[in-house]
Protein backbone atom coordinates (compact mmCIF):
# COMPACT_ATOMS: atom_id res chain seq x y z
CA UNK A 1 0.00 0.00 0.00
CA UNK A 2 1.42 3.39 -1.01
CA UNK A 3 1.72 5.91 1.87
CA UNK A 4 -0.66 8.85 1.84
CA UNK A 5 0.85 12.34 1.28
CA UNK A 6 0.32 13.23 4.96
CA UNK A 7 2.18 10.06 5.96
CA UNK A 8 5.04 10.93 3.60
CA UNK A 9 5.25 14.43 5.10
CA UNK A 10 5.24 12.97 8.61
CA UNK A 11 7.97 10.50 7.68
CA UNK A 12 10.08 13.37 6.30
CA UNK A 13 9.58 15.34 9.52
CA UNK A 14 10.70 12.25 11.45
CA UNK A 15 13.86 12.03 9.35
CA UNK A 16 14.58 15.73 9.92
CA UNK A 17 13.96 15.34 13.67
CA UNK A 18 16.39 12.42 13.80
CA UNK A 19 18.95 14.61 12.02
CA UNK A 20 18.66 17.16 14.85
CA UNK A 21 16.03 19.64 13.65
CA UNK A 22 13.98 20.79 16.68
CA UNK A 23 11.44 22.55 14.42
CA UNK A 24 10.57 19.20 12.83
CA UNK A 25 9.87 17.67 16.24
CA UNK A 26 7.71 20.69 17.11
CA UNK A 27 5.79 20.18 13.87
CA UNK A 28 5.35 16.48 14.63
CA UNK A 29 3.92 17.43 18.01
CA UNK A 30 1.61 20.00 16.47
CA UNK A 31 0.37 17.56 13.81
CA UNK A 32 -0.25 14.72 16.27
CA UNK A 33 -1.22 16.50 19.49
CA UNK A 34 -4.98 16.25 19.00
CA UNK A 35 -4.89 12.53 18.14
CA UNK A 36 -2.54 11.85 21.05
CA UNK A 37 -4.69 13.79 23.50
CA UNK A 38 -7.92 12.06 22.45
CA UNK A 39 -6.14 8.70 22.57
CA UNK A 40 -4.73 9.45 26.02
CA UNK A 41 -7.97 10.51 27.68
CA UNK A 42 -9.46 7.16 26.73
CA UNK A 43 -7.01 5.51 29.14
CA UNK A 44 -6.67 8.24 31.73
CA UNK A 45 -9.52 10.66 32.49
CA UNK A 46 -7.09 13.12 34.12
CA UNK A 47 -6.66 15.52 31.23
CA UNK A 48 -3.73 17.35 32.80
CA UNK A 49 -1.83 14.09 33.26
CA UNK A 50 -2.40 13.26 29.60
CA UNK A 51 -1.11 16.70 28.57
CA UNK A 52 1.94 16.27 30.82
CA UNK A 53 2.66 12.83 29.39
CA UNK A 54 2.47 14.18 25.84
CA UNK A 55 4.94 16.93 26.77
CA UNK A 56 7.23 14.40 28.44
CA UNK A 57 6.99 12.11 25.42
CA UNK A 58 8.26 14.82 23.08
CA UNK A 59 10.95 15.93 25.53
CA UNK A 60 12.13 12.32 25.75
CA UNK A 61 12.11 12.07 21.98
CA UNK A 62 14.31 15.13 21.70
CA UNK A 63 16.79 13.69 24.19
CA UNK A 64 17.21 10.55 22.08
CA UNK A 65 16.95 12.09 18.60
CA UNK A 66 20.49 11.10 17.65
CA UNK A 67 20.06 7.45 18.60
CA UNK A 68 16.42 6.66 17.86
CA UNK A 69 15.83 4.35 14.94
CA UNK A 70 13.58 4.54 11.94
CA UNK A 71 9.88 3.81 12.47
CA UNK A 72 7.45 2.53 9.88
CA UNK A 73 4.55 4.74 10.98
CA UNK A 74 5.19 7.78 13.15
CA UNK A 75 1.61 8.19 14.37
CA UNK A 76 1.36 4.54 15.45
CA UNK A 77 4.72 4.86 17.22
CA UNK A 78 3.57 7.99 19.06
CA UNK A 79 0.26 6.41 20.10
CA UNK A 80 2.03 3.34 21.46
CA UNK A 81 4.65 5.46 23.24
CA UNK A 82 2.00 7.63 24.87
CA UNK A 83 0.06 4.58 26.05
CA UNK A 84 3.24 3.15 27.59
CA UNK A 85 4.08 6.48 29.25
CA UNK A 86 0.56 6.81 30.68
CA UNK A 87 0.64 3.26 32.06
CA UNK A 88 4.00 3.96 33.72
CA UNK A 89 2.66 7.17 35.24
CA UNK A 90 -0.46 5.41 36.52
CA UNK A 91 1.78 2.67 37.97
CA UNK A 92 3.79 5.28 39.89
CA UNK A 93 0.61 6.76 41.33
CA UNK A 94 -0.75 3.40 42.42
CA UNK A 95 2.63 2.03 43.63
CA UNK A 96 2.27 -1.12 41.56
CA UNK A 97 2.49 -2.17 37.95
CA UNK A 98 -0.54 -0.85 36.14
CA UNK A 99 -1.60 -3.15 33.35
CA UNK A 100 -4.57 -2.86 31.07
CA UNK A 101 -6.72 -5.93 31.00
CA UNK A 102 -10.00 -6.47 29.22
CA UNK A 103 -12.05 -4.49 31.74
CA UNK A 104 -10.35 -1.10 31.42
CA UNK A 105 -12.43 1.92 30.49
CA UNK A 106 -12.32 2.91 26.81
CA UNK A 107 -15.12 4.92 25.20
CA UNK A 108 -15.78 5.94 21.63
CA UNK A 109 -17.89 9.10 21.49
CA UNK A 110 -19.11 11.07 18.50
CA UNK A 111 -20.35 14.16 20.34
CA UNK A 112 -18.05 16.60 18.49
CA UNK A 113 -19.18 15.14 15.18
CA UNK A 114 -22.84 15.58 16.12
CA UNK A 115 -22.46 19.37 16.11
CA UNK A 116 -21.50 19.26 12.45
CA UNK A 117 -24.36 17.07 11.32
CA UNK A 118 -27.66 18.73 10.60
CA UNK A 119 -29.57 15.78 9.26
CA UNK A 120 -31.63 14.25 12.09
CA UNK A 121 -31.38 10.73 10.74
CA UNK A 122 -27.58 10.90 10.63
CA UNK A 123 -27.53 12.15 14.23
CA UNK A 124 -29.79 9.26 15.18
CA UNK A 125 -27.52 6.77 13.39
CA UNK A 126 -24.39 8.16 15.09
CA UNK A 127 -26.04 8.00 18.51
CA UNK A 128 -27.14 4.47 17.78
CA UNK A 129 -23.63 3.52 16.66
CA UNK A 130 -22.22 5.09 19.83
CA UNK A 131 -24.65 3.01 21.89
CA UNK A 132 -23.81 -0.20 20.01
CA UNK A 133 -20.07 0.47 20.39
CA UNK A 134 -20.71 0.96 24.10
CA UNK A 135 -21.83 -2.67 24.29
CA UNK A 136 -18.41 -3.93 23.15
CA UNK A 137 -15.63 -4.98 25.54
CA UNK A 138 -12.94 -2.32 25.97
CA UNK A 139 -10.25 -4.00 23.83
CA UNK A 140 -12.73 -4.31 20.96
CA UNK A 141 -13.65 -0.63 21.28
CA UNK A 142 -9.97 0.27 21.24
CA UNK A 143 -9.46 -1.80 18.08
CA UNK A 144 -12.45 -0.20 16.31
CA UNK A 145 -11.19 3.27 17.32
CA UNK A 146 -7.69 2.63 15.99
CA UNK A 147 -8.86 1.05 12.74
CA UNK A 148 -11.73 3.30 11.76
CA UNK A 149 -11.07 6.57 13.63
CA UNK A 150 -7.27 6.69 13.54
CA UNK A 151 -7.08 4.81 10.19
CA UNK A 152 -4.15 2.64 11.31
CA UNK A 153 -3.18 -0.50 9.41
CA UNK A 154 -3.57 -3.91 11.03
CA UNK A 155 0.17 -4.15 11.65
CA UNK A 156 0.19 -0.73 13.29
CA UNK A 157 -2.80 -1.64 15.46
CA UNK A 158 -1.15 -4.90 16.52
CA UNK A 159 1.98 -2.97 17.50
CA UNK A 160 0.02 -0.25 19.31
CA UNK A 161 -2.15 -2.73 21.22
CA UNK A 162 0.82 -5.05 21.75
CA UNK A 163 -0.94 -8.15 20.43
CA UNK A 164 -0.18 -10.58 17.62
CA UNK A 165 -1.68 -10.16 14.18
CA UNK A 166 -3.82 -13.32 14.46
CA UNK A 167 -5.13 -12.19 17.87
CA UNK A 168 -5.97 -8.86 16.26
CA UNK A 169 -7.95 -10.54 13.48
CA UNK A 170 -9.79 -12.71 16.02
CA UNK A 171 -10.59 -9.66 18.14
CA UNK A 172 -11.81 -7.73 15.10
CA UNK A 173 -14.00 -10.64 14.01
CA UNK A 174 -15.58 -10.79 17.48
CA UNK A 175 -16.12 -7.03 17.47
CA UNK A 176 -17.75 -6.98 14.04
CA UNK A 177 -19.93 -10.00 14.87
CA UNK A 178 -21.04 -8.31 18.07
CA UNK A 179 -21.70 -5.01 16.27
CA UNK A 180 -23.82 -6.79 13.65
CA UNK A 181 -25.76 -8.60 16.37
CA UNK A 182 -26.40 -5.45 18.42
CA UNK A 183 -27.20 -3.41 15.33
CA UNK A 184 -29.67 -6.07 14.16
CA UNK A 185 -31.37 -6.19 17.59
CA UNK A 186 -31.76 -2.40 17.46
CA UNK A 187 -33.11 -2.60 13.92
CA UNK A 188 -35.59 -5.33 14.91
CA UNK A 189 -36.80 -3.23 17.87
CA UNK A 190 -37.18 -0.21 15.60
CA UNK A 191 -39.16 -2.22 13.04
CA UNK A 192 -41.35 -3.67 15.81
CA UNK A 193 -42.00 -0.17 17.17
CA UNK A 194 -42.90 1.08 13.69
CA UNK A 195 -45.22 -1.93 13.15
CA UNK A 196 -47.10 -1.21 16.40
CA UNK A 197 -47.82 2.37 15.32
Amino acid sequence: MKPRPKDEHTQQLWQDYRAGDPASLAQLMQLNYSDLFHWGVRFCPEREMVKDCIQELFLSLWQIHATIGEVENVRAYLLKSLKTKLLRELSKQHNHFYELNDDYDFDVLFSADLRMIEDEYEVYQLKRLEHVLGQLPERQKELIYLRFYQDLSYDQIAETMQIGRQSLYNLLQKALTSLRKHWQVGLNLLLAAMWVR
